[in-house]
């Protein structure tokens, strides 16, 4: 399999990555520590020598920073690495059925959304973590809302996903960007939060950072020099200080949600600039290479202004460096000042980045998905409401052994009645059809050989449960439903419905005139769709009108055994087992 083949092969880059990540992050610590014995005897010996000592300090100083980057270079490497091997183990569990290690999305389960709890969205181990591989709260929340809603434009979604979906070393290396600080405090949250946070600097604050250095830095120099006294350079200093403390606490607090987002920002430059490496034809990505960089605001550019200023306000947490810079360079007083020219030069433009770096989250989730069922297509849209699918299966079960099926309804064809005995594959079959929609309108690809499909709202009924909080039976949640559906209906929305079993709360007579009824108004109301059911009297609406057709899943009895083909048939089911099914477990006599 192709795709096993390419993981595996990634994985061993990954461990070989790892191995001299290691090696390097060993040599960058010790060379630290080597320096720092070596200048400190070196130092303890020119002790005296006012000249030397000073030119061998910085010298030192300057050397150890030097091996601390290196280190730090070398543990992102390192980390990197380790990701990447994580990325590929989970993406060969996944190609063997097991995508445990991706996130559900359990907190976008809703009861009350049309379909999503019928198609098992946010189940464990369900459609969601499929499809998940989004590395930010901000992306998982954008592919549930595309699962959910739909793409405004499913075209473009297509030709997006397909050209990532040859890139995928490149997706990898997004993914490792963006997952790499994914514990660092602040990352998942939007810079929304923090523009929104206003900085108010006084009037007189950009004045004082031209005449504080301006009084000080002379003044430090005519005293070295013995032109002025200690009480005239003391009071300048004091001064200096009372100026720049005034906004003391408040400059904390700057400096502190600058530092929270630090962490966010990385991420996003590093993002982009893996963007920038991608050497792609697709119109769609280029244009939104061309977004990151305008000359007038180019997004490597901002980021990396934003992470310089998170290191100068750094410095002022030692209060060593701190008192000095403040006195002499009104540091405080310039960094509050390039934060707010900051913020407005770049707050809507960075917005707009973030948003495109959370949409492409989404597009590398498809990709991924792509990749790994390279057999899944791209649906088309039909200009009526005929529906043609051939090979249709269920995402979860894409293997080999999947029984497909085909689905074909004319314009005039709105409802098909399908019957089946238990286990015969009748709720996975609606289940598969439900999905071609909800894939189709996010503009991923689908699970069949061929797909034509309407552009219309999928509603669904297929599992309901008693709200024993509002002592609501289950025949009364079960009205509820369908109102929600009528509902749609009534706001002339474009629908496509799934039922099954429908009216099951009550007894058989209520439930076969009540469902016929039903039906029927549903029919009236020009709704199109699927109803999975064991009452075989539905099945004579096509008596009537020819809206309504018949299909089944069937069982074959022989003996003392049961043999299901899982293929749709046009037509009525002939044999229903429960009976068989009683007898065979010894339930019955």
């Amino acid at each position: 399999m192709q795709a096993e083949i390419f993981y595996k092969e990634q994985l061993q880059i990954s461990e070989n990555l790892i191995q001299v990540g290691v090696r390097k992050l060993r040599l960058f610590t010790f060379l630290r520590l080597m320096v720092f014995a070596v200048f400190g005897s070196v130092l303890y010996l020119v002790w005296g020598n006012t000249i030397v000592f000073s030119i061998l300090l910085l010298s030192g100083i300057a050397t150890f920073l030097v091996m601390v980057s290196k280190s730090v270079d070398a543990k992102l490497a390192l980390e990197k690495a380790k990701e990447l091997k994580r990325i590929n183990e989970s993406e060969i569990l996944a190609l063997r059925g097991d995508w445990s290690s991706f996130e559900s999305g359990k907190e976008f389960l809703s009861g009350i959304h049309p379909f999503s709890n019928d198609l098992d969205l946010f189940a464990p181990k369900g459609v969601f973590g499929f499809l998940n591989r989004t590395v930010s709260a901000q992306g998982k929340s954008a592919l549930a809302n595309l699962l959910l809603d739909g793409a405004a434009n499913p075209k473009q979604n297509n030709e997006i996903i397909e050209a990532l979906s040859h890139e995928i070393a490149w997706t990898q290396k997004f993914r490792v960007s963006g997952s790499i600080n994914s514990r660092e405090k602040g990352v998942n949250q939007s810079f929304k939060n923090w523009f929104d946070q206003k900085i108010v600097n006084p009037k007189w604050l950009k004045w004082m950072i031209y005449i504080i250095p301006s009084i000080s830095v002379p003044a430090l120099i005519l005293y070295n020099v013995d032109l002025i006294s200690s009480m005239v350079f003391g009071v300048v200093i004091s001064i200096s200080m009372s100026i720049t403390g005034r906004l003391v606490k408040s400059t904390n607090l700057i400096a502190e949600s600058v530092s929270k987002y630090a962490a966010k920002a990385a991420v996003m430059l590093d993002q982009i600039q893996a963007l920038n490496e991608l050497k792609i034809e697709n119109e769609s990505l280029q244009a939104i290479k061309k977004e990151f960089n305008k000359s007038e605001l180019n997004a490597v550019v901002g980021l990396k202004q934003f992470l310089n200023i998170n290191k100068q306000l750094d410095l002022r947490m030692n209060i060593l460096i701190s008192i000095p810079l403040n006195i002499f360079f009104a540091w405080d007083l310039i960094q509050r000042n390039a934060v707010e020219k900051w913020k407005m030069k770049y707050e809507n433009a960075f917005l707009a980045w973030e948003e495109t770096l959370v949409e492409l989250e989404v597009y590398v989730s498809g990709a991924t998905v792509k990749f790994n069922a390279p057999n899944a297509i791209f649906a088309d849209f039909s200009d009526d409401m005929s529906i043609q699918i051939s090979g249709l299966i269920h995402p979860l079960l894409n293997s080999s052994k999947a029984i497909s099926n085909e689905v074909e309804m004319n314009q005039n064809n709105q409802f098909v009645i399908l019957t089946g005995p238990n286990m015969a594959g009748k709720s996975t079959f609606l289940r598969s059809l439900g999905l071609i929609f909800v894939f189709a309108n996010a503009g991923f690809p689908v699970f069949a050989e061929s797909a034509k499909i309407p552009k219309v709202k999928l509603y669904s009924s297929m599992r309901t449960s008693d709200d024993l909080s509002n002592e609501s039976s289950y025949f009364h949640a079960e009205l509820m439903r369908l109102k929600f559906i009528m509902d749609a209906l009534n706001q002339n929305q474009s629908i496509f419905i799934l039922l099954d079993e429908i009216l099951k709360g009550t007894n058989s007579k209520d439930k076969e005139e009540g469902s016929k009824k039903f039906l029927k108004k549903l029919q009236s109301k020009g709704a199109k769709g699927i109803i999975a059911t064991h009452d075989l009297s539905l099945c004579e609406l096509s008596n009537d009108n020819h809206v309504f057709t018949n299909a089944c899943f069937d069982s074959t009895i022989d003996g003392e055994n049961l043999f299901f083909d899982y293929t749709l048939k046009p037509g009525i089911c002939k044999n229903m087992n429960a009976s068989f099914l009683l007898k065979k477990m010894q339930l019955v006599d």
